[in-house]
Order: C-alpha cells, then sequence, then structure tokens
C-alpha cells in the first residue's frame, strides 16, 4: 500500500491550468503603486520663475522648507529630518550658497486639462 500513489494526488494539478484562476487581475496596481502615483502625479507651480510644472512630493517640500525659513519649528524639523535621511547634511554636499528665497503657490488642478 505504500508504493501505490492515492487517486487524488495523481488528478490533483491539471496541466496547463493556472493555480489561482480567480486571482488579481492583470494590470491592477497594488498600493504601493497607487500611493507613488499620487506622491508624483505633477503639479503646476508659481514661483519666481513663473510657472512650472513639478511631482507633487517636490511641492510639498518646497512648500515644507518655506514654512521652516519662516519660522515654523515643526516644518523646520521636518525638513531637516528629509535632509539627514537623504544626506545632504554631510560636509561637502552643500554646492551652492543660497542666494535668494521664494515664495511657492500650489494650483492643485492638473496641469494635463489645461
Amino acid at each position: 500500500m505504500a508504493d501505490e500513489e492515492r487517486k487524488d494526488v495523481q488528478t490533483r494539478f491539471k496541466k496547463g491550468h493556472s493555480g489561482n484562476p480567480k486571482g488579481r487581475p492583470k494590470g491592477r496596481k497594488n498600493n504601493t503603486r497607487l500611493l507613488s502615483d499620487a506622491f508624483f502625479k505633477n503639479v503646476r507651480i508659481k514661483d519666481a520663475q513663473g510657472l512650472r510644472s513639478v511631482p507633487k512630493i517636490v511641492a510639498a517640500a518646497e512648500v515644507c522648507l518655506n514654512n521652516a525659513l519662516k519660522g515654523d519649528l515643526r516644518s523646520f524639523e521636518k525638513a531637516m529630518e528629509i535632509a539627514d535621511k537623504f544626506g545632504l547634511l554631510k560636509p561637502g554636499s552643500i554646492h551652492q550658497e543660497i542666494t535668494h528665497i521664494t515664495r511657492t503657490i500650489v494650483d492643485p488642478r492638473d496641469p494635463d486639462k489645461t
């Protein structure tokens, strides 16, 4: 009896059939991809140089840094955390001096529709 295979073991997996036929459909985005799309969607911002299109995460970082320069301590702390995380505070990492401060206004409308 030990040498014989059970009938259900012989017919369990059929060739050419997926193990999960009702699994995730092709092309569906996972949560990481959806969040990434939200962070990197372009928005138009207006500053001293005029209108420009940048990812939302860049616009948020600029607004945070501008608030920090105005004296907002929470924004300053967050800006320093981001700079430290990306190694921007290491000696020799700053290539230029700050010559002017600009004000950034974020336009939430989609830049591709206008």
